[in-house]
């Protein structure tokens, strides 16, 4: 995409994720279900806890755990400790609620847990879902992780829209895909995060820490794959360009944490060759405007990109930041959180493609890149090398049909330029018929976003990520809840 002006900017805002409804599958009261059968909608864990024992499938881990008078009590004697119970399976895309309340505290900090990827045994690390009895605290409502050294890794915190307090009963709810979790608080979104640390085998959880806290109404329900079309009401879809490239330097991992703190749900990133076939993470077809090397991309080895300065153009304080490979950025970002939306720049042979198809597998990320291209036979080899991965095709001017070369490319997402969908917006109802997405690119203004949303565009990918997710968080207030 061609580049627009930067001007550092660096303001950190919470944003929200997109609400996704479930059907509901009715489950004998007190049972757990497992049936064989997995698909959107499978009731995997249904519980009124209307008999007097734990359900079959409920393991203790910690902590006090007993059925009475129809609810499911947890008691953890202190701040120390974490009263664990497991359940489920492991999905990737799930919904996890119940009706929660804390009996008694010992102080408003102790807390409950939804657990939302966690080890049958308990074992660390875990990943939580977390309200505490003083729920409207900046830190009321919580994602965090369990790590393996026993210490927490808190990504990300904010308030509830009302408190819990102890002796009221409160809905509470987590949607997951992925990384990807969004938390709810009597039926309203409250909370989102790209940064849940999944495993290969985690299942789900319930937690306290000093308190007793009873449970009712417990379910866990598998979700359709996450879907890139934007339900009415829900927010834009914020992709960062070039990580936040009018806060820090374009295409670093600097430049990714910035946008991911800011609210990016995914990382908007360029991918192309060094000369010995690295895939590195950079825009330009040379080095010049954003390093202290010159030369073209493909014609400087690793080793020489590597020792290529490319922060100091932006600024002294990000002196000796580096080009990234792809395979760097991918394990950031599975480290540190968010998605990865990859373009391929430039023309790829099949070879080069795959090069870059094997880096992402290599490094167990196929389910949070999205791919997408101005080269339609860089999105025909992806699609013949990893046709699980998403597909988006990047377009200046809108095509003549552009349902049709979607559907010819299997593309997930159509994306044009803001002057190209501005001249065809009638086409999004038609290709949100199809089933594809539409993302616009570059765009940087408040009412350009809102111009879009209006028009019923999926996601931005913007250069000011932090100033869309809170320019989201208004909206969300100005747009009624829907759960």
């Amino acid at each position: 995409m061609s580049r627009l002006p930067i001007r550092a900017q660096s303001a950190l805002l919470t944003s929200a994720l997109i609400a996704v409804s479930v059907p509901s599958v009715a489950i004998a009261a007190g049972a757990t279900a497992t049936p064989t059968a997995s698909g959107a909608g499978r009731v995997v864990v249904s519980s009124d806890f209307s008999g007097t024992a734990l359900p079959s499938g409920f393991k203790a881990v910690d902590g006090t755990w007993q059925v009475k008078d129809g609810r499911l009590y947890g008691t953890s004697a202190s701040s120390g400790q974490q009263s664990r119970i497991t359940f489920g399976e492991h999905l990737n895309d799930f919904r996890v609620e119940a009706t929660a309340r804390f009996e008694s505290a010992l102080d408003s900090g102790r807390w409950a847990a939804l657990g939302i990827d966690v080890p049958a045994g308990g074992a660390v690390p875990w990943s939580i879902a977390t309200m505490r009895t003083g729920t409207t605290a900046s830190n009321g409502l919580e994602f965090a992780q369990r790590t393996t050294s026993e210490t927490w890794n808190v990504t990300d915190t904010g308030p509830a829209p009302t408190a819990a307090g102890t002796g009221k009963d409160v809905k509470i709810a987590v949607e997951v895909h992925g990384a990807q979790a969004v938390w709810f608080f009597d039926g309203k979104e409250a909370l989102r995060t790209s940064k849940v640390v999944r495993s290969a085998a985690g299942v789900q959880g319930l937690l306290v820490n000093g308190a007793t806290v009873s449970f009712d109404d417990l379910k866990v329900t598998e979700l359709a794959a996450r879907s890139y079309i934007r339900p009415a009401g829900a927010p834009l879809t914020v992709n960062g360009h070039r990580g936040a490239a009018a806060a820090a330097p374009e295409n670093t991992l600097v430049s990714d944490e910035v946008a991911r703190r800011g609210g990016a749900e995914f990382i908007e990133n360029d991918v192309q060759p060094s000369k010995d076939g690295v895939p590195y993470v950079i825009h330009d077809s040379t080095v010049d405007r954003t390093t202290n090397g010159t030369g073209a991309v493909r014609s400087l080895t690793s080793a020489q990109l590597n020792a290529l300065d490319a922060g100091s153009w932006f600024a002294p304080a990000y002196a000796g930041e580096r080009i990234p490979t792809l395979a760097a950025q991918l394990r950031d970002l599975k480290t540190r959180g968010g998605d990865l939306l990859l373009e391929i720049k430039g023309a790829h042979t099949k070879a080069e493609v795959a090069t870059i198809v094997d880096t992402i597998r290599a490094n167990g990320m196929t389910g949070r890149v999205f791919v997408q291209s101005f080269e339609v036979d860089a999105l025909r080899y992806t699609y013949e090398l990893a046709p699980e991965l998403p597909l988006a095709l990047l377009r200046d001017k809108m095509d003549s049909d552009p349902v049709a070369i979607s559907k010819e490319l299997h593309l997930a997402s159509y994306n044009p330029s803001d002057a190209g969908f501005s001249a065809k917006p009638g086409v999004i109802g038609a290709l949100h018929a199809a089933g594809v997405a539409v993302t616009v690119w570059t765009v940087d203004t408040a009412d350009r976003w809102k111009a879009l949303e209006a028009a019923g565009v999926d996601g931005i990918i913007t250069n000011r990520p932090a100033e869309l997710s809170g320019w989201n968080a208004a909206f969300l207030q100005r747009t009624p809840a829907g759960l």
